[in-house]
């Protein structure tokens, strides 16, 4: 996380935002996971060879003489999912939840026992004050 409390790489929603999907697809499938050096000027550049001028050519508007983390993809589809399984644990409830562990799992495809874990874990994140309306066991809001 950056100090603004935005991922490091939010930067890529930006230049989805502005350039389009296809745009961020194509430096993801094509640099993704490596450290690239941005050059001052995307005309000729290798970069822009393999990902396209306007791509560069923004990059270069915010990053140009810089080295930059390219986001890898499949790490950023885990950490949208892990996102979607929070999301979706907050909506069924923390303390009295109306749906079970077992269909957020099947739904999401992981074990009960983890959504368990992160249920636990958000609590704890969301201080101690929604601790009391805790079932004295877990089972019981099931």
């Amino acid at each position: 996380m950056s100090p603004a409390g935005r991922p490091i790489d939010a930067w890529i929603d930006e230049l989805e935002a502005d350039l389009g999907a296809a745009a961020a697809l194509r430096l993801l499938a094509n640099a993704g996971g490596q450290r690239r050096q941005i050059p001052a000027s995307a005309s000729g550049s290798k970069l822009a060879i393999e990902v396209g001028e306007d791509v560069v050519a923004w990059l270069s508007d915010r990053f140009g003489g810089m080295a930059v983390d390219i986001p890898n993809p499949a790490a950023r589809d885990r950490e949208a999912g892990a996102n979607r399984l929070r999301a979706a644990i907050l909506e069924a409830g923390l303390t009295q939840p109306k749906r079970s562990a077992n269909v957020i799992a099947a739904e999401f495809g992981v074990t009960a026992a983890w959504v368990h874990k992160l249920r636990t874990r958000m609590r704890q994140e969301l201080g101690s004050e929604d601790q009391l309306l805790l079932p004295l066991f877990d089972h019981e809001a099931h």
